[in-house]
């Protein structure tokens, strides 16, 4: 057996970090199952790590939840520190280019189609209509992306949010149920931060699994959408931005988006695609003088983990206007022609750590829910509620768990929230 292959068949770790079948971390000496091909183990000295900050809330992910929960956080007077692995703010939403906010709006039992998205997320849609950033086309807003995130950045600003871009969370270190440390790493180094409660809007769970809280993992469709400009005719996918319109692929499906060796395989696979939808869009009369003006930064990975939390979100019960005594937002439907649903607190409530909650994509639903759950007006309602609901855990020195829901409802309907 030559080298290569013995390290593929050999485990030769002692004590390394993985995770059961429910999603909990352990300390095992056995071999990690995992879908890329684990050609061994090392084990990695250990080390003091600067601490170089501490907040009262750590907010993990700069998306439309992490933004809507670091700013709904800082306006009831917490401390909060906001981490995104990029350089901008918006997520999948704006960096993956899914210029349409979908799940906006939803019908009432009475047949009426109503907007869901209120608070945060339409404050947001407002100022880019002021700014004649954003269309209404089929039904939906459609934003431009940098107009976008300028409008994020003043929101973090204004609120007095402190920001870190181009910085990874890596894990958490616990102190019994609780996480004490977020461990992150950039060009300064790793290096950790401490803090009093974490809200996980990494959209992949992350803070979920280093916790050691259970979960689902998932399966998803990959695809990717791109902007391309020079198009000079009436197009279905007309952007803000005159003769720009917003393009998409099918991409594949069933795809593991945990498995970083296959989401590098998609990600150079659809960057030619592109190019050559553009070329044969160029063939298209009013369209010849087409270029492909932008590609996403973020591949369109759409589900990977989902947190199991204290309630599920079914389908069935999202179309019989279940109501919840916990409701903290309404969540839409693509266009608004199914009933609105409403969204439970405990949906957001991991089972164990008391100083964690989770918003966005990664909130506990069934598989018929996940794409109503991911939108990105969803999203937005989540991240509301999660930093509206950790700042009151902060002040009151309580558990997530634990926070009052009136006051929590009765906070958000404040910040012009709608809950039921």
């Amino acid at each position: 057996m030559d080298r290569r292959n013995f390290l593929k068949t050999s485990a030769f770790c002692i004590g390394v970090s993985t995770i059961t079948a429910s999603g909990r971390r352990k300390e095992t000496a056995e071999k990690v199952r995992t879908p890329l091909e684990v050609m061994g183990y090392v084990t990695e000295p250990a080390k003091q790590l600067p601490l170089i900050a501490s907040a009262d809330i750590v907010v993990v992910g700069g998306g439309p939840a992490g933004v809507s929960a670091a700013v709904s956080a800082a306006r009831e007077g917490a401390d909060v520190l906001l981490i995104e692995k990029h350089n901008f703010l918006g997520g999948l939403w704006l960096g993956g280019l899914v210029l349409p906010v979908i799940n906006t709006r939803g019908k009432t039992p009475d047949g009426q189609t109503i907007q869901v998205m209120h608070g945060f997320g339409k404050e947001v849609i407002d100022e880019l209509l002021g700014m004649k950033m954003c269309i209404i086309k089929n039904e939906r807003p459609v934003v431009d992306p940098e107009a976008a995130k300028y409008v994020l950045d003043c929101k973090i600003e204004d609120s007095g949010v402190r920001m870190l871009y181009n910085t990874y969370v890596t894990d958490v270190i616990m102190s019994g149920d609780r996480i004490e440390y977020v461990i992150v790493e950039s060009k300064s180094g790793r290096c950790a931060i401490k803090t009093k409660l974490v809200v996980d809007c990494s959209g992949d769970g992350d803070i979920i699994e280093w916790s050691g809280e259970s979960f689902e993992k998932k399966r998803c469709h990959i695809g990717m959408m791109w902007r391309t400009g020079g198009v000079n005719i009436e197009h279905k996918e007309a952007t803000p931005v005159p003769g720009v319109i917003n393009q998409h692929m099918n991409g594949e499906p069933d795809q593991d988006g945990l498995d970083i060796f296959n989401v590098s395989r998609l990600q150079q696979k659809f960057r030619k695609e592109m190019w050559n939808r553009v070329q044969e869009l160029r063939k298209t009369p009013g369209c010849e003088n087409a270029y492909l003006l932008e590609t996403p930064p973020i591949t369109g990975v759409r589900i990977t983990r989902l947190l199991d939390a204290r309630h599920k979100i079914l389908k069935e019960d999202s179309m019989k206007y279940v109501e919840y005594e916990d409701t903290i937002g309404l969540g839409g439907t693509p266009r608004g022609r199914r009933p609105h649903w409403q969204i439970p607190y405990r949906a957001l409530l991991p089972k164990r750590c008391p100083n964690l909650i989770v918003a966005g994509r990664c909130i506990c639903c069934d598989d018929k829910m996940l794409f109503d759950m991911r939108e990105v007006g969803t999203c937005l309602i989540t991240g509301q509620a999660a930093g509206t609901a950790a700042a009151l855990a902060e002040a009151r020195r309580t558990s997530i768990q634990d926070v009052d829901i009136n006051l929590l409802q009765n906070t958000l309907v404040s910040r012009g929230a709608k809950i039921r």
